[in-house]
């Protein structure tokens, strides 16, 4: 979302990323590229354990890892990176996208500006999410955030975006296509928390109410 919208959502510290290669090239390239470096900066990769979370399929839990970045050979930051696998082809097709106020950080103090990078496609990341949200026990409140700045912010397909939904739903079969989304435990705070000084809703009951009715307008797309 931060390299679609830079400023313009929500803040987090993570990356998260879909590989089409196996692991060990994915880790391979990585590693190799960090240690070539960019600009000064170069890095390190550090494989963490995976979770285990109950009722999640091992297919859908991502690898984290650490990210340790230098500057001039001097510790700069740590950044957390989680690796997902290309679970629907969500990977094949990206995106390529920087927003200008990202690219601005770095030509403020003297960078090079970086170029555009691969995100995933929006009825991908807009089918995961619907999934997430309407999922039992669900604390991402954070995602009707999401969906909202991604409704604003691109020329959505609904045809496809209904056509996606469904895909991952059926390959999940965890809960069934349509959903229909439920407040949780602490969705009150944890929906204002992830909402400040972004242009959405500002009550989780309207964001609620707002992402039933955007699931019903991708439903009644479908061919």
């Amino acid at each position: 979302m931060a390299l679609r919208y830079g400023l313009l959502t929500r803040f987090t510290r993570d990356l998260d990323a879909a590989r089409i290669q196996p692991l060990y090239r994915f880790r391979s390239d990585f590693e190799e590229s960090l240690v070539a470096g960019w600009a000064g900066f170069s890095g390190r990769l550090v494989e963490k354990a995976a979770p285990s979370p109950l009722a999640v399929p091992a297919a859908y839990v991502m690898q984290p890892f650490e990210v340790k970045l230098d500057y001039r050979g001097k510790s700069w930051c740590t950044v957390i990176f989680e690796l997902g696998h290309n679970e629907l082809g969500d990977a094949d097709e990206p995106e390529y996208r920087l927003a200008v106020d990202l690219v601005q950080l770095f030509t403020e103090v003297g960078l090079e500006a970086p170029q555009p990078v691969p995100v995933m496609r929006a009825d991908h990341q807009v089918a995961q999410k619907l999934h997430a949200v309407s999922s039992v026990g669900s604390e991402r409140a954070r995602d009707l955030v999401d969906l909202q700045l991604l409704d604003s912010g691109e020329d959505l397909d609904f045809g496809q975006l209904a056509a996606t939904c469904i895909q991952l739903f059926n390959y999940r079969r965890q809960q069934p296509w349509p959903p229909v989304i439920a407040s949780g435990d602490q969705w009150d705070t944890l929906y204002v928390e992830a909402a400040e000084g972004l242009d959405v809703l500002p009550t989780v009951k309207e964001a609620v109410a707002w992402t039933n009715e955007f699931v019903r307008r991708i439903a009644a797309a479908a061919v």
